[in-house]
């Protein structure tokens, strides 16, 4: 079996043009319904919207799916708990309620079919009951230390099957070391320890880039649960727009800069989908080719094809890893254990478009006027608000630890 002949029956038979699959592995607190199954914070983007109003209260989405196993539609709950806060799916099937039988696995997959229509489909397999079981298991994971209880996977279900190459193999060998150690003394004070502690035991001089390198492989490390509500900004990348306004900068600066305390023009300006207050906004468009607008009120003055921004972002951004660790304190100090990897590649213009439309990704104006009839541009970032959502980003995401 491979992946398309698995979408078909996800489908219930119907073509598939295109999607994407989530599956995971349960842990013993994952069930049909009670409790429901945990989702993943980087994988919240692939189900329905929830509106969240309020933290403080629980919400619930209710939406169609596919039930494969029992060939049937049924509704399911997209549930928000305010308490840990997390996410949970509920009214499953009730054979994951079964934890005498092996492990569990559920699959999720949101699809366009052939004739345009679109599906949300769940599978749900347990190891001692389903014949299936191992064929899905290792259609979708990809190999036996990746598909423990709670290992996870989001891919496109055009996704050429999986490999741990050279470069990876390398890096998750450097973890298991790491991770052997146990809890760990952090070597820096302050919240950028977790980061610096676990790239310095990899050998990773510390240097000037937002972010850590291994033979290619972007990294980012972080708390497996997150104190507050927000982290630090990170840029993506730099890219400007295509003008509309013709001539030199300072004819764009005239159009788009306020004077400064000095009096000369200067646009120092973060660029949303909602307008600022120097009337600058964003809009990302709909459909497939979603390029993106820079508006001045309901002018259009310049914009990005998206096209051009899939391909810087796949420049800065082609695979990476997210490490998670448990902290503690102990005599005054923080340590840290090394515990899980998520590895990331194919980053994703849709998701990209989608965290701009969400006003999670910003552009950012930075220039002003040099005094000799010029114009000093400190950049054009594209930045991400929470840098801890950067895997959102990729449509490949798999825990291999």
């Amino acid at each position: 079996m491979n992946l398309g002949d698995y979408a078909g029956r996800l489908a219930g038979g119907h073509p598939v043009r295109s999607g994407e699959i989530f599956a995971k592995v349960l842990v013993p607190n994952d069930d049909s319904g009670k409790h429901g199954v945990v989702i993943p914070t980087s994988v919240y983007p692939f189900f329905p919207e929830i509106d969240i109003p309020d933290p403080r209260q629980n919400e619930t989405v209710f939406f169609e799916v596919y039930d494969v196993r029992h060939n049937r539609l049924h509704r399911l709950a997209w549930k928000y708990y305010e308490r840990y806060p997390e996410r949970r799916i509920t009214r499953l099937p009730v054979v994951l309620n079964n934890r005498s039988a092996g492990r569990r696995l559920v699959v999720f997959a949101r699809m366009q079919l052939a004739d345009g229509t679109h599906l949300f489909s769940v599978d749900t397999l347990v190891e001692g009951i389903d014949e299936g079981f191992h064929d899905v298991l290792s259609l979708l994971f990809p190999s036996p230390a990746a598909n423990d209880e709670g290992a996870y996977v989001v891919l496109p279900l055009d996704a050429p099957p999986f490999t741990i190459d050279a470069d990876l193999g390398a890096f998750l060998d450097e973890f298991d070391r790491v991770e052997a150690m146990g809890f760990i003394r952090s070597l820096r004070v302050g919240t950028t320890g977790v980061g610096y502690t676990f790239e310095t035991l990899l050998g990773i001089e510390e240097n000037n880039d937002q972010t850590a390198d291994f033979r290619g492989i972007e990294i980012k490390t972080k708390m497996v649960r997150e104190s507050g509500s927000s982290s630090s900004p990170t840029n993506l990348f730099q890219l400007g727009p295509d003008w509309r306004i013709p001539g030199p900068m300072l004819n764009r600066l005239e159009v788009i800069g306020q004077p400064d305390d000095q009096g000369r023009l200067a646009c120092y300006s973060r660029v949303t989908t909602t307008p600022n207050n120097k009337r600058l906004w964003l809009d990302p468009g709909v459909g497939p080719y979603r390029d993106v607008a820079l508006l001045l009120e309901e002018a259009i003055i310049g914009g990005w094809s998206s096209d051009r921004l899939a391909e810087r972002l796949a420049e800065k951004h082609s695979r990476a890893v997210f490490v998670k660790a448990a902290g503690r304190r102990q005599a005054g100090e923080d340590l840290f254990h090394y515990q899980q990897v998520v590895y990331c590649e194919r980053p994703d213009i849709g998701r990209f478009l989608d965290l701009v439309e969400a006003r999670r990704i910003v552009f950012e104006f930075a220039m002003r006027e040099n005094g000799r009839g010029g114009v000093r541009n400190h950049g054009y970032p594209w930045r991400l608000i929470d840098q801890r959502e950067l895997d959102q980003l990729f449509a490949l995401q798999m825990q291999l630890r």
